[in-house]
C-alpha cells in the first residue's frame, strides 16, 4: 500500500479519496465534509467529502448504536472526524462514479467538529446557483468537486511547467509589485506612497521593463509565473488580475521563442487531457486572422471562415451595401452549413446579436436548392447570390450571414456570430485543441476614445526589419 498515507495527522489517517481496495480491513480515521445523509432499512449511510474525493460511511444500529444514534442529527457540509474499518462494498453496490467506490468505511464513533446550517446552495457539481451567489460563498463554492479538479489542474499545469523550463536552462526569478507606471496596453492600478505624498506606484500590467533589465544584467534565461494588473472593463477574456507565463531570454530570434513554446504546450496538453496536439503549429499574419476570422485570438476548429464579398456588391443596386462601400467601409460574411433551415425567430435573434456588437445591420440569405430565402432578396440580382454563394462556399442548406459596415465593426460583429452558430450548432469537437500563432501584429492603432496611436498590446516589441 505504498507505507503512510501523506495526508495523515494526529487527527486523521486517510485522507477519504484515497481509499481503496487494498485497504479493507484496516481501522481508519478520516476528517472531512458530510456531502450527503440517506437512511436505507434502518441503517445510515453518510457520504464524506475532502478535498481527494469522496468516500461512504455506513452508520449501522446494531454494531455501533451510539454512532448511528449520532449520525442522525448529521447535516450537509458539517465538519465530522469519524473512526470505522473500511471493507469492501456487498456485491452489486460498488460504485463505478467513485474513484472509492469499491470500499466504505463501517463507522464506530463519529465527532462533530463543526455543525453547519442549511447551505445556500448545493455543494456539487451540478448546482444552479448563479455566480452571484456562488461568489458571495466562495468557500462554499471551492468545494464543489468540479472547482477542487480546476484548482489541482492549475497547481499540475504550473508544476509541469516549472519542471519544463527548468531543464531547459531558466531561472525564475520574481520582480517588483510596486513599480513605475509606463504605458502598456490599459490603465495601470495606482497605489499612493504613504512616504510621498502624491506620489503613486503602479501594479504591473507585465514584468516587462523588469524582465528586460534582467537580460542587460546577464541572466540569460528567466521565467515567472506572474500575477499582472490592468485596470479595464471585465469581459469574457479580461480580468483586472490574472495570471501569466512570463519569459524572456537573451540572444535568440522569433524561431527560437516559438520552438520553446510550442512543445511546452502540447506537453501540457498531452499531460492534462491525453490529447496530441500536433508541432509545429499554423501561423497567421495578423491581417490574415481578421480578413479570415474577424479577430485576433482565431477559433480554427471549425471552418465557417469569413469572405470579403465587396467585390460582389462593387455597383450594387442595393443601396444599403453600396453606401457602405461609397464611405470606405466593407461587405463581409460567411456560411454556416446546414443553417438554412433556422426558424424566423431565431434569425431574427442573430440580427439583434449583430446589432448589440456594434453592427448597423446583418443581412441573412438561405441557400435551400433552387430557392433563395432572404427579407432582401427582391434588391439582389442571380449574379450578386451566386457570386455570394461562390466566395462563401454556400451549398445547399446553408445559411449566409452578411455584414456592412466600416472593416473593425464587420468584424467583431461577424467574429461574434461565427463562435455563436459555432456553439448553436455543435461546430465544436470536444475535447479538441488547435493552437495557433498570429505574426506580424501592428505597433499601434488609433484610438477612438483617446484621439490618438496607442498600442496595440505593449510598446517593448521590436518593428520589423522591413518596416525600419
Amino acid at each position: 500500500m505504498g507505507g503512510r498515507d501523506p495526508f495523515a495527522t494526529a487527527m486523521r489517517t486517510h485522507a477519504c479519496g484515497a481509499l481503496r481496495a487494498e485497504h479493507a480491513g484496516k481501522e481508519v480515521v478520516l476528517c472531512g465534509w458530510v456531502a450527503r445523509r440517506r437512511d436505507h432499512g434502518g441503517v445510515t449511510f453518510v457520504d464524506l467529502r475532502d478535498r481527494l474525493g469522496i468516500v461512504q460511511l455506513v452508520f449501522h444500529p446494531g454494531e455501533a448504536p451510539e454512532a448511528h444514534a449520532a449520525a442522525q442529527g448529521l447535516r450537509s457540509e458539517s465538519v465530522v472526524r469519524v473512526r470505522g474499518v473500511v471493507r469492501r462494498r456487498p456485491e452489486g453496490t460498488v460504485n463505478p462514479a467513485l474513484a472509492t467506490g469499491e470500499v466504505e468505511v463501517a463507522a464506530s464513533a463519529v465527532e462533530v467538529l463543526a455543525a453547519a446550517e442549511t447551505p445556500p446552495f448545493p455543494v456539487e457539481d451540478r448546482a444552479e446557483a448563479d455566480e452571484e451567489l456562488r461568489l458571495r460563498y466562495r468557500y462554499l463554492d471551492l468545494r464543489r468537486p468540479e472547482m477542487t479538479r480546476i484548482l489541482a489542474l492549475r497547481h499540475r499545469v504550473t508544476r509541469l511547467t516549472r519542471d519544463y523550463l527548468d531543464a531547459r536552462g531558466f531561472v525564475e526569478i520574481e520582480t517588483p509589485m510596486l513599480t513605475r507606471s509606463t504605458p502598456e496596453g490599459a490603465r495601470d492600478f495606482l497605489v499612493p506612497s504613504r512616504l510621498q505624498r502624491g506620489a503613486f506606484y503602479a501594479l504591473p500590467q507585465s514584468p516587462q521593463q523588469l524582465k528586460q533589465l534582467l537580460m542587460v544584467a546577464g541572466q540569460d534565461r528567466y521565467y515567472q509565473i506572474v500575477r499582472c494588473f490592468r485596470d479595464e472593463d471585465l469581459r469574457a477574456d479580461r480580468q483586472p488580475e490574472f495570471t501569466q507565463l512570463d519569459i524572456e531570454m537573451s540572444f535568440v530570434d522569433e524561431e527560437d521563442v516559438l520552438g520553446l513554446v510550442e512543445p511546452l504546450m502540447a506537453m501540457l496538453v498531452r499531460e492534462t487531457s491525453g490529447v496530441e496536439v500536433p508541432v509545429p503549429f499554423p501561423r497567421l499574419t495578423y491581417d490574415e486572422a481578421l480578413a479570415r476570422y474577424g479577430t485576433d485570438k482565431p477559433d480554427l476548429r471549425y471552418g465557417m471562415e469569413l469572405a470579403d464579398l465587396s467585390p460582389v456588391f462593387a455597383g450594387t443596386g442595393f443601396r444599403a451595401f453600396a453606401q457602405v462601400l461609397e464611405s470606405g467601409g466593407v461587405v463581409k460574411g460567411f456560411a454556416a452549413p446546414g443553417a438554412a433551415s433556422l426558424p424566423r425567430k431565431e434569425l431574427e435573434g442573430l440580427v439583434r446579436e449583430a446589432r448589440g456588437r456594434g453592427a448597423a445591420g446583418l443581412v441573412w440569405i438561405g441557400f435551400a436548392g433552387s430557392e433563395v430565402r432572404s427579407p432582401v432578396v427582391q434588391h439582389l440580382t442571380p449574379e450578386e447570390l451566386e457570386g455570394v454563394g461562390k466566395a462563401t462556399g454556400a451549398g445547399d442548406g446553408d445559411l449566409v450571414l452578411i455584414v456592412a459596415d466600416q472593416p473593425a465593426r464587420a468584424n467583431v460583429a461577424l467574429d461574434g456570430l461565427r463562435r455563436l452558430l459555432a456553439a448553436r450548432l455543435g461546430f465544436v469537437p470536444e475535447g479538441a485543441w488547435t493552437f495557433v500563432w498570429l505574426t506580424e501584429p501592428p505597433l499601434f492603432e488609433w484610438g477612438e476614445e483617446e484621439e490618438k496611436w496607442v498600442s496595440v498590446h505593449h510598446p517593448f516589441t521590436q518593428p520589423a526589419s522591413d518596416d525600419l
